[in-house]
């Protein structure tokens, strides 16, 4: 484990909203993972901006999961707790569990599929169009190509995005 890497430990009990599980963050840990992103903005003010989520990795039970932290209103922040840290806790609602989190800076990128990946190999254009997208664009355009349930619609759209990649980089050529 990375010396630099803090470990944040609490204890929780675990709610229901809607079908979800969550625990709340305790106040403490989340304004220092908040000053460990170093992502708070300038915003009108003197006041820095909260990042809106919390990349972290949560671990319950040795069991380990990547994870974001949600807002929860009122400057609070809640975890998720997953199938996977549920079940390595052998509990559920209204149940104890002790919570350890360490923020997460790894990159979390979508697998590129074969089929898009074929057309970014033939075309250096495409490929150099598509790696200058933003992380979030990216995902965006990856999640909108993955969703396609049939091979006619997913075809379509594999043919517009090669689309708008070339409109994007005819238009940084001008």
């Amino acid at each position: 484990m990375d010396a630099k890497v803090k470990s944040f430990r609490f204890m929780a009990t675990i709610y229901k909203i809607w079908m979800m599980r969550h625990v709340n963050v305790p106040d403490d840990i989340a304004r220092e993972l908040v000053k460990e992103t170093g992502r708070g903005r300038a915003a009108v003010g003197r006041k820095k901006a909260k990042p809106k989520y919390i990349p972290v990795a949560a671990i319950v039970s040795g069991k380990s999961s990547r994870t974001t932290l949600v807002p929860a209103g009122g400057g609070r922040y809640r975890l998720q707790i997953n199938t996977t840290l549920r079940k390595a806790a052998h509990a559920d609602v209204g149940d104890v569990i002790r919570v350890e989190l360490r923020l997460d800076r790894g990159p979390r990128p979508l697998p590129v599929p074969p089929d898009l990946q074929a057309a970014l190999k033939r075309r250096a254009i495409l490929r150099k169009e598509f790696e200058r997208l933003t992380p979030r664009l990216r995902r965006w355009f990856l999640t909108w190509l993955a969703q396609a349930k049939g091979s006619a619609v997913r075809e379509r759209r594999l043919k517009r995005a090669i689309e708008v990649l070339l409109e994007r980089a005819l238009l940084r050529a001008r």
